[in-house]
């Protein structure tokens, strides 16, 4: 399947907005930057198997001048590209209707036939018939998950804070060995959450 690569699966749908749409979804789009509101960057951060999620409104095609002619749109659409753990998009919608079904709710109730999130069936088949073929769908880490990825980039920001230290005040063997083994300790104990890092 072109949408998969390893564990990782990479959704891209256009969603028709209903007319008259665009301007509100424009704005609430605008409002997920709020970091009072959303302190780790944006609600999608709760969904726990998300890598990278990105929301657009198209409204217009570019002209490329002379003498193509110009492309209309039959209608204005939202773009939701989004790369994800998982194995399909209806695992992508449990989750998202588990952790941020107002906002999935907010986003989408600006959209053509939007079913709403009481049935995750009719939801996944919803984003299914929205969804474009991928052709090549490139992870830079294919069989990492979100966790994995957060916990490596942690350990490699904490063990740079632990090396920094050094270089600036060098220390006895045994003060660096059980620096490092409470630096390890600490490690196994703490998950971070999307939006942390």
């Amino acid at each position: 399947m072109a949408s998969q690569n390893g564990t990782t699966y990479g959704y891209t749908g256009l969603f028709p907005i209903a007319v008259a749409q665009s301007s509100s979804l424009r704005t609430y789009l605008r409002s997920l930057d709020d970091s009072q509101r959303y302190p780790r960057g944006s609600p999608l951060s709760n969904v726990p198997i998300i890598h990278m999620a990105r929301l657009a409104v198209i409204d217009t095609l570019p002209c490329q001048e002379m003498p193509a002619r110009v492309d209309a749109l039959k209608s204005h659409y939202l773009l939701f590209a989004c790369d994800f753990d998982g194995g399909g998009v209806d695992v992508l919608i449990r989750d998202m209707v588990r952790h941020v079904p107002d906002q999935l709710t907010a986003i989408w109730g600006h959209c053509i036939r939007f079913p709403g999130t009481p049935s995750c069936d009719l939801l996944a088949a919803y984003f299914e018939r929205c969804q474009l073929e991928t052709n090549l769908f490139l992870a830079d880490q294919p069989q990492a998950s979100v966790d994995d990825i957060l916990m490596g980039l942690m350990c490699r920001r904490r063990l740079g804070d632990f090396m920094r230290q050094l270089q600036h005040k060098p220390r006895d063997p045994a003060v660096l060995k059980r620096g490092f083994q409470l630096l390890w300790r600490s490690l196994q104990s703490v998950r971070p959450l999307p939006g942390e890092l």
